[in-house]
């Protein structure tokens, strides 16, 4: 059959992947550069003011070792080496106070006297956690269903670090937590602990995009300006701005579903049910040198994923260490962070880098009709992938893909 594959994420790449040996594969980017928002920094990410022997990643960076199977079954497919690292974070507040994890607290402090302090210190943080936690092991799926995470998240300081976990893994905005779907939410923030194990991959993550194209025959489209989708009874077609029509038999959206209603010409009233209420949802982040915030807490040690709060009300944001992530010797280099919402931190003359992240905004709107898109792919020739169809991260992608492998071998 001929498929054409919109989108070339993670999503869209490992579904051309799973289905070129079978049939005839196309993929339409609207993007010049391939892996959505895999953005590695000298692999498809070029001209950067980098040194030429280190990659770094402006957008997706880790991978739960344990609760991602289907990703880890296709990194060893790709022959991929993961690197596992440890991860840990400190919460600064802009009134000086902060906190470390329990991760920080034992490899970061300095003799018994200074952990026993933090420990003390944090310790009303973990008694909070843990009644969170035990909240979060009680819920039922039926429970979760139609919740916002503000049901579960309070004010109080171990809610602030779940959030900004929450912002970090999906891309969204502090203030659009609240309203954050739980049933997504409380099945991650379960398996997320300071015992978590976290993989990254060597080369950076556009490393197994670089593998898939190498197996890979099929046609790729780039910087594409797609007009308008239909289906017919037979097949699909899509019509290019400069008005060409293109057949296939079937076709597969793997974008994010803000995008399907404005591709598709023909939609259907149950497909603009299932895909209405999502928005776009852009956000920036940029990779950086600059240290000197730090200062201000009197730390010299910076985490995995320390988080910021940028004023006195509910602002807040993240920088990750990529020195340590990576691998990299600050004594040769750099210190290299990644920062998403802190531009009043960051000197913007230490900026190298500027990346601009389309992701779907959650809510308990957006996703009340997943399962039907789930249970209908392959009706009118069409189907769909996408991390938004599972727990939202990297393994949902890529779950999502093998899912419309197995229904077209079929």
């Amino acid at each position: 059959m001929k498929i054409a594959i919109i989108g070339a994420g993670a999503a869209g790449m490992t579904t051309a992947y799973l289905l070129n040996k079978k049939h005839e594969i196309t993929i339409f980017e609207k993007q010049p550069i391939l892996g959505g928002n895999i953005r590695t920094l000298n692999k498809n990410v070029t001209g950067v003011n980098l040194d030429s022997n280190l990659v770094l990643d402006n957008g997706v960076i880790e991978f739960q070792q344990d609760h991602f199977p289907n990703f880890h079954k296709l990194m060893n497919a790709l022959n991929v080496k993961m690197v596992q690292g440890k991860t840990s974070s400190e919460l600064f507040f802009a009134d000086g106070r902060c906190y470390k994890s329990g991760a920080g607290i034992i490899h970061h402090c300095k003799g018994m006297k200074e952990r026993v302090m933090e420990i003390w210190k944090t310790l009303p943080v973990l008694r909070g956690y843990l009644l969170f936690l035990l909240a979060a092991f009680k819920a039922k799926p039926e429970q979760l269903r139609n919740q916002p995470m503000s049901v579960y998240l309070n004010g109080e300081i171990y809610a602030v670090w779940l959030k900004m976990l929450l912002m970090y893994a999906y891309s969204m905005p502090y203030q659009k937590i609240a309203d954050f779907p739980a049933e997504i939410a409380i099945p991650l923030l379960r398996h997320s602990s300071m015992f978590t194990k976290w993989d990254s991959v060597q080369g950076g993550v556009y490393t197994y995009i670089e593998k898939i194209l190498e197996q890979f025959d099929g046609k790729i489209h780039r910087d594409t300006n797609i007009q308008m989708i239909r289906r017919t009874e037979t097949g699909v077609v899509i019509t290019m701005a400069n008005s060409d029509n293109l057949l296939f038999d079937k076709v597969v959206f793997a974008v994010t579903p803000e995008q399907v209603l404005k591709l598709l010409g023909d939609a259907n009233d149950d497909e603009k049910r299932r895909f209405g209420a999502w928005q776009e949802n852009q956000i920036e982040t940029v990779i950086h040198t600059d240290i000197s915030f730090y200062k201000h807490f009197g730390v010299s040690y910076y985490s995995e994923f320390d988080v910021f709060q940028t004023d006195t009300h509910e602002h807040y944001g993240y920088n990750a260490y990529l020195n340590r992530l990576y691998g990299i010797d600050s004594n040769k280099y750099p210190h290299y962070s990644l920062a998403y919402n802190l531009n009043q931190r960051v000197n913007p003359d230490k900026i190298i880098h500027r990346q601009h992240h389309n992701t779907p905004l959650y809510s308990v709107a957006a996703i009340r009709y997943r399962d039907e898109v789930i249970a209908t792919n392959g009706e009118n020739n069409t189907y769909h992938a996408g991390a938004y169809l599972g727990e939202g991260l990297h393994e949902g992608a890529i779950s999502s893909a093998f899912a419309i492998s197995e229904l077209l071998a079929k």
